[in-house]
């Protein structure tokens, strides 16, 4: 069932005009992941860019009992991304902060759309090394 003009409008409020794609040509490029072996359109996709819009688009999907599918930038292999047939992508790029790096505790905080090349170069900077190094790292992100 295609996403109504309700639940359209109420996700628009939450992460504006800018920040939700309902046209099909806008929507193609989310249809599948790395491996375009498995395609299936969404009804839409969100770019949330705060955890409240993460929060406000997870109460209006159960509200509605629509099923949703987080994305980073796709560089999954694995069907990961694949969305359900008219669910809400909530695709976390526009999420690209270094929140913190704790050498002493070896660990890092970053929201989900930081790319794994800006996490091994903020580990360098702290003197540590972070070892996955994918052929997309320039690209893939640390949230899927």
């Amino acid at each position: 069932m295609a996403l109504d003009q309700s639940t359209l409008d109420k996700l628009r409020s939450v992460v504006g005009s800018e920040n939700l794609l309902t046209e099909k040509e806008d929507l193609i490029p989310y249809a599948f992941d790395g491996t375009a072996a498995i395609k299936e359109t969404p009804g839409c996709v969100v770019f949330a860019s705060t955890t409240g819009q993460i929060s406000d688009v997870l109460k209006l999907a159960n509200d509605t009992n629509t099923p949703v599918v987080t994305r980073g930038s796709g560089t999954g292999l694995s069907g990961g991304s694949v969305p359900a047939a008219d669910c809400i992508v909530l695709c976390t790029v526009k999420m690209g902060q270094i929140l913190e790096v704790d050498a002493a505790n070896l660990t890092m905080t970053v929201e989900p759309g930081v790319t794994t090349v800006q996490i091994a170069e903020a580990a360098e900077k702290a003197g540590l090394f972070y070892p996955p190094d994918p052929g997309s790292m320039k690209i893939s992100t640390i949230g899927g």
